[in-house]
């Protein structure tokens, strides 16, 4: 699936609270999906679980999306 609609569907699912921010862990966000048994995960975890339909945990993943590069 095209990364764009993958972090659009990121997007819904975090402001619709499918998707929960649950604490920072070394500066970056980690969020928690209860339908899906899914804790402790960070955004790039999600974002292949969203792509893949599996999940797993691999904090080593980058970001595929990085929107830092818009603030100021």
């Amino acid at each position: 699936m095209h990364l764009f609609i993958i972090k659009l569907m990121f997007t819904i699912k975090l402001y619709s609270g499918i998707i929960i921010p649950t604490d920072d862990v070394d500066g970056r966000t980690i969020y928690s999906i209860p339908s899906a048994g899914i804790e402790y995960a960070y955004q790039a975890e999600i974002i292949q679980y969203l792509e893949t339909g599996v999940f797993t945990y691999d904090e080593t993943l980058d970001d595929p999306v990085d929107l830092s590069i818009f603030k100021n």
